[in-house]
């Protein structure tokens, strides 16, 4: 009988082990942009069999725009495009931009990422990730995106509460350097996810603490769809239309 324990104990000891490695491995995999390629692959075959009308809004990101079911409802009657992806960086955004933006010749680029890139597992600081948002904004303008770049905030979640420290700031730096520029608008959303007491709201997050609930995407669809919808009230809308405006 002990012998069989100690087996036993062993057995769990080792599946514990194989399964932390696992997860280690499948971390660091997901933080190569390859590692998204398939399902940037199955957006160019469904361009393929349904061309999606080009000057539209589309919708870059990671979890948060994938999982946006609801996208083209709640912002209808804009024309969004959800080009959404796995737990995409904002790296991976500039890897495949060629593949996922410059095809459908936007008239604004809505950006929902960073909060992968603050958990990532080799550990990303919030001037890194600014520095990736000024690369994936050169990438656009090297591939002849001229559209607007409106950059949601990033958002916290209880999964990642150790995170939004550096999140927070990370937002502060991005914000700083839309506020100098004519093609970047910075929306803040995050800040309506506290209560008064600067808990967090847990109707807005899933059972996982980690994705966005309904309730949660309602929240983001009541800031940005007055914003996309004053800049696009006419048939050559301008999107950076009071651009200095306070959102």
């Amino acid at each position: 009988m002990r012998e069989t324990l100690i087996r036993l104990g062993i057995a769990a000891a080792v599946f514990v082990v194989l399964l932390f490695a696992f997860l280690v491995y499948v971390l660091l995999a997901s933080s190569s942009p390859d590692y998204w390629a398939g399902e940037v692959s199955e957006f160019e075959r469904l361009d393929v069999s349904n061309p999606p009308p080009k000057g539209g809004i589309v919708f870059v990101g990671g979890r948060d725009v994938r999982l946006w079911e609801t996208l083209e409802e709640d912002m209808a009657p804009l024309p969004v495009l959800n080009r959404g992806f796995g737990g995409a960086y904002l790296d991976h955004l500039t890897y495949f931009a060629a593949r996922i933006i410059k095809p459908y010749q936007p008239r604004a680029v809505v950006v929902i990422a960073g909060a992968e890139d603050m958990a990532d597992v080799q550990g990303r600081t919030p001037e890194e990730l600014l520095s990736g948002f000024k690369v994936f904004l050169s990438a656009l303008r090297a591939h002849e995106v001229s559209a607007p770049v409106i950059f949601v905030s990033i958002r916290p979640s209880p999964m990642r509460a150790a995170r939004w420290f550096g999140a927070k700031r990370a937002n502060g730096l991005i914000e700083a350097f839309a506020a100098a520029r004519d093609d970047v608008i910075y929306l803040d959303v995050a800040s309506l996810m506290f209560t008064d007491d600067e808990e967090m709201r847990d109707e807005i997050f899933r059972w996982d603490g980690l994705s966005l609930s309904p309730e949660g995407y309602s929240l983001l669809t009541s800031r940005l769809k007055p914003l996309l919808m004053r800049r696009f009230n006419s048939r050559q809308p301008n999107l950076l239309e009071e651009s200095n405006e306070q959102f």
